[in-house]
């Protein structure tokens, strides 16, 4: 399997716009806001907490030794509350039986992108485990707030256009610097000059 591919399916590169697509594509079908707002609080969150961590971390060395933990694995997390989201989405569109299989779809995918984290050596066991959670605890607040929402018949024109964006920025491949960019902002923040890295943190513990 290329795990470098699938990977790139939890790259804010690419969830980062396909989230903003699936907030103008739920407020097209439902034509109501509610539905967005709560959207967009589960992604953010899922984003700022991720982000939070790992400034904690590459700035002050707030981390784990015992656990290996440098802050939530952000692909997974990522994955984990965008993917059953998008698939749910499209069940829901088609009015498709059992919409949560598709639910459950999601979360397996969102699982396989976890588990190339490891294969990466990106990720430690700790980080994406939590990162799956976290996507979990996300996603799952967003679909109890839509139990009762209507959802309008999408046609196959319009899936087209919504994963138009997804497709294309796979295609590309190209990787977002969120890394780099919460590194350098976390050394500015902390008056250091480079950010922490792994091998501090586990020397610790020696």
């Amino acid at each position: 399997m290329h795990w470098q591919m699938l990977t790139y399916f939890g790259d804010s590169m690419l969830l980062l716009p396909s989230a903003v697509v699936l907030a103008f594509a739920l407020f097209y079908n439902t034509s109501r806001l509610a539905p967005v707002f709560f959207w967009l609080v589960s992604f953010g969150t899922a984003g700022l907490v991720v982000s939070v961590s790992k400034v904690l971390f590459l700035g002050f060395l707030i981390g784990s030794v015992r656990y290996n933990f440098t802050g939530f694995s952000g692909h997974t997390t990522m994955s984990t509350t965008f993917w059953p989201i998008f698939l749910w989405f499209i069940a829901r569109g088609f009015s498709f039986k059992r919409p949560f299989l598709w639910v459950a779809a999601g979360y397996l995918f969102a699982l396989t992108i976890a588990y190339s984290r490891l294969v990466l050596h990106a990720h430690s066991p700790s980080e994406v485990i939590c990162g799956f959670l976290l996507g979990c605890c996300c996603s799952l607040f967003f679909l109890a707030m839509q139990r009762k929402v209507a959802f309008k018949p999408i046609t196959f024109t319009e899936l087209l256009l919504i994963i138009a964006l997804p497709l294309f920025l796979v295609s590309q491949g190209k990787p977002a610097t969120t890394q780099h960019f919460l590194g350098t902002l976390a050394a500015k923040l902390a008056g250091m000059v480079h950010p922490h890295t792994r091998q501090q943190l586990l020397s610790l513990g020696r």
